[in-house]
C-alpha cells in the first residue's frame, strides 16, 4: 500500500465544498493539516467512515514545527540532567530551592528540575523554556558591563537579526505607540529601573529577563513630522551567558505577554 505524502491526494478524497465544519476554512487546509497531524480524517463529516480507515492507513505525517521543539527540548533536558546544580546557582545567580534552580524571569522565579522541567506559578510556554534551559547549560557567569550594544552586534545573531527588528522591536514600538502609559507602568511592574544615558531617549529602562541577561529598551515619542523610535539593546556580556536565538526568545515572549495584558485589561479586548 503506497504511502499518502501530498495533500493534494487527500484533498482528491475530500467533498471540496470548504464547508468549515472540520474547524479549518477550506478543503485543501484540511488536507494539509492532516498531513501535519494537527486534524484528524474523521473530522470531516463527509468522508465515509471505510475511506477515513483506508485514507489513514496509508498517510505518513510531516514533522512539524512542534515536533521539531519538542524534540530541541528533549535533548536540551538530557543536557541539564548532568549538571551539578550546587555548584551551578552561584554562575546562574540563581538560588537552590528544594533541589531545584530558582531563577527569577521579570521578578518571577521560574524552577528548573534536575530532570530539565519547569515550574512556576505563571502560565508556561516556550518563550521563557527554551532560553531558561539554555540559560543554565550555557551561563559562564560573566558580570553584566554595562556596555549596551545592538542586537545584530552579538555572536550568531547575523541570522536573527531581521527578525528580531520585525518582530521584537517594531511590535513593542506599535504598542508602546497606543498604549504608552501602560506599557512603561507595566514594564516597572516586571522592574525595570530607569537608566540615563546620552541620546535623548524618552523612555530608557532596563530590564531583567534572567539574572545574567539585562536588556536596555529605548523609546522615543512620536513628534510632529517624526514616527516613534524604539530599540532594544543587549549587554556586551550577554554572549557568554546565553545564545542569541534565546535572546530572541525572551524579546518575543515579553512582548506576547504584554498583548496578552493589554488585551485582557483593555474595555474593548483590542490591542489598537
Amino acid at each position: 500500500m503506497s504511502e499518502l505524502k501530498n495533500p493534494l491526494e487527500i484533498y482528491a478524497a475530500l467533498a471540496k465544498s470548504n464547508c468549515g465544519q472540520c474547524g479549518v476554512p477550506s478543503c485543501m487546509a484540511f488536507a494539509a493539516s492532516v498531513l501535519q497531524g494537527q486534524k484528524q480524517l474523521a473530522a470531516c463529516p463527509y468522508l465515509d467512515p471505510a475511506v477515513v480507515t483506508q485514507l489513514g492507513q496509508r498517510i505518513v505525517r510531516r514533522r512539524s514545527l512542534e515536533d521539531d521543539h519538542q524534540q530541541a527540548i528533549q535533548e536540551l533536558r538530557r543536557q541539564v540532567a548532568l549538571l551539578d546544580f550546587s555548584s551551578l546557582a552561584p554562575r546562574l545567580g540563581a538560588r537552590l530551592v528544594e533541589g531545584n534552580l530558582a531563577i527569577n524571569c521579570l521578578g518571577k522565579d521560574f524552577c528548573i528540575t534536575p530532570s530539565g522541567e519547569m515550574i512556576s506559578d505563571c502560565h508556561l510556554n516556550h518563550w521563557i523554556y527554551v532560553p531558561l534551559l539554555y540559560y543554565v547549560i550555557l551561563c559562564k557567569g560573566t558580570e553584566p558591563q554595562g556596555e549596551w550594544v545592538p542586537y545584530a552586534t552579538l555572536p550568531g545573531a547575523a541570522e536573527w537579526s531581521q527578525y528580531f527588528s520585525h518582530r521584537c522591536e517594531e511590535p513593542l514600538r506599535h504598542l508602546a505607540d497606543a498604549h504608552c502609559s501602560l506599557i512603561f507602568e507595566m514594564f516597572h511592574l516586571f522592574g525595570a529601573q530607569p537608566v540615563v544615558l546620552s541620546g535623548g531617549a524618552d523612555h530608557s529602562l532596563q530590564i531583567l529577563p534572567l539574572p545574567k541577561v539585562p536588556f536596555l529598551i529605548n523609546y522615543w515619542e512620536p513628534e510632529e513630522g517624526f514616527a516613534s523610535k524604539l530599540n532594544i539593546l543587549l549587554d556586551r556580556s550577554a554572549a557568554e551567558n546565553i545564545n542569541a536565538q534565546s535572546i530572541n526568545l525572551l524579546a518575543r515572549g515579553i512582548i506576547e505577554m504584554f498583548r496578552q495584558l493589554i488585551l485582557r485589561h483593555s474595555r474593548d479586548g483590542k490591542l489598537f
